[in-house]
């Protein structure tokens, strides 16, 4: 942190330095996984950050008014002493009495600390007394923003197409109030300051928002208790009794993977049984189902159906416009309901309104296994316990997916069932499913350490290709 104080208090709110800073933090510490909880950001900073609650700190530092927050009416306030150069916060649990307000408050006066607000200028910083209420106001404006940013990242939520402000609330751990201010600005308005760090977050994050949303929407619906935190919010994300798949459709009446009814009722002795279960079935871990790799067709008269982007039964990806089954092994393409013909989206094995299996159910289901069981490669013969996971493969395959420059057919469908890990001796390991795919990624082996060098910046000095047994 910059101790100087010679730079002037800008003018305007800097809102891209801002995103900088914000992603760079993130970065910095190493969070990949939402909510990010503000006093685990906190544990992180103990070496130079003290933070209080106003009613403990009145007995620490036998004052009646720490900090001035009541005086000042103040939500938090923090302080820079000369003596040891450790950031001192305040903070009011006695008037707020919000969890999520608080830890937002906690956020912005971190806020302040990252973005130098009380090192960098001449003036004196987060003083009501030595700074005008336009100076002041900027500074405010710009420690809000940092706490959205950092708690609900743009770079991620643009790329978002139906999320709702409560889906935002559950999944980003905020009030409903900054979740709908964050939804207005990325989707309501033009101006998305972007930041040179955008990339590297959604390679952070890739694994969370790939497998973990829903799992994250439902554990925060439910919360400790496995009780609802709001009536409303149960649709938006519930699991499947059978097969404990978490099901985000909150129209759906029947599981999409193993079609059973969602919606069935239980008879129960008392409310307390009731309860108790339902409590208990609210701990039970649920299951993420993966996707299958698809497009979007437009089908007469408008309507949209979904089509996997190659067979996932043979994996040929040759597939003419118009193909509704693979010229190969003659496997569907498209995924509809057998019984009523709704259009499905390519990973429901049944019908979520009629319950009945889809064309594509099988399929599906099959190419999971596999998805599976090329997970874990510990019991491969040539397996090293010194090797472990690389943790930005899923977003390294999904990349090189989208970018048709870089990566060939033949490449993106030998990646889509396998795995990847990192040798003590700076050797990068890939196991795929089969003969075929591991010979087309060993020889396109060059286009995948180029990839990882850039956007991982590591040069690994050879790849290693296995086939799992």
């Amino acid at each position: 942190m910059s101790t100087q104080r010679e730079n002037r208090i800008p003018t305007e709110p800097r809102f891209n330095f801002v995103t900088e800073k914000a992603y760079s933090f993130i970065l910095e510490y190493g969070y990949n996984r939402f909510p990010i909880y503000p006093f685990k950001v906190l544990e992180d900073l103990s070496d130079y950050v003290v933070c209080l609650p106003w009613s403990e700190a009145k007995k620490i530092l036998k004052s009646s008014d720490p900090f001035h927050l009541r005086e000042t009416k103040a939500e938090a306030r923090t302080i820079r002493p000369r003596a040891d150069g450790k950031y001192y916060i305040v903070y009011d649990d006695v008037e707020v009495n919000s969890d999520a307000r608080i830890a937002w408050t906690i956020m912005h006066e971190i806020g302040h600390i990252v973005l130098g607000h009380l090192t960098d200028f001449g003036e004196t910083a987060l003083d009501r007394g030595g700074l005008t209420q336009k100076k002041y106001g900027v500074l405010e404006v710009e420690a809000h923003y940092f706490a959205a940013e950092f708690l609900m990242p743009t770079a991620l939520l643009k790329y978002f197409s139906d999320i709702s402000i409560e889906e935002i609330a559950l999944l980003f751990g905020v009030s409903e109030e900054a979740a709908k201010k964050k939804h207005k600005r990325v989707f309501d308005t033009s101006y998305m300051p972007r930041s040179s760090y955008d990339e590297l977050l959604i390679r952070n994050f890739f694994d969370f928002l790939d497998n973990d949303i829903d799992g994250t929407i439902y554990r925060n619906i439910y919360g400790t208790w496995g009780i609802p935190n709001k009536s409303k919010y149960v649709t938006l994300c519930r699991k499947c009794p059978d097969c404990l798949t978490y099901i985000a459709d909150r129209n759906a009446v029947y599981c999409f993977y193993c079609g059973a009814d969602i919606e069935k009722k239980k008879a129960y002795s008392n409310m307390f049984a009731r309860l108790s279960e339902q409590q208990k079935f609210a701990k039970v871990s649920g299951v993420s189902r993966p996707q299958l790799p698809y497009i979007e067709v437009e089908l007469i008269a408008g309507q949209k159906s979904q089509r996997v982007k190659f067979c996932p039964n043979c994996l040929s990806h040759d597939v003419n416009n118009g193909a509704v089954y693979c010229k190969i092994c003659g496997s569907p393409l498209y995924n509809v309901c057998s019984n009523c013909g709704k259009s499905l989206s390519v990973n429901e094995c049944f019908c979520v309104e009629c319950g009945t299996e889809s064309a594509i159910s099988k399929l599906y289901c099959a190419s999971e296994e596999r998805l599976n069981k090329i997970k874990d490669c510990s019991s491969q013969p040539q397996f090293s316990e010194e090797w472990f996971v690389y943790p930005y493969w899923g977003y390294v395959r999904m990349r090189l997916s989208s970018n048709r420059e870089e990566a060939n057919d033949d490449l993106v469908t030998a990646l889509l069932y396998s795995m990847a890990y990192v040798g003590d001796d700076d050797a990068f390991i890939v196991y795929a499913d089969s003969l075929s795919a591991s010979a087309v990624i060993f020889d396109n082996q060059g286009t995948i350490l180029d990839f990882i060098r850039r956007v991982d910046n590591v040069d690994y000095t050879r790849m290693e290709v296995y086939i799992f047994q």
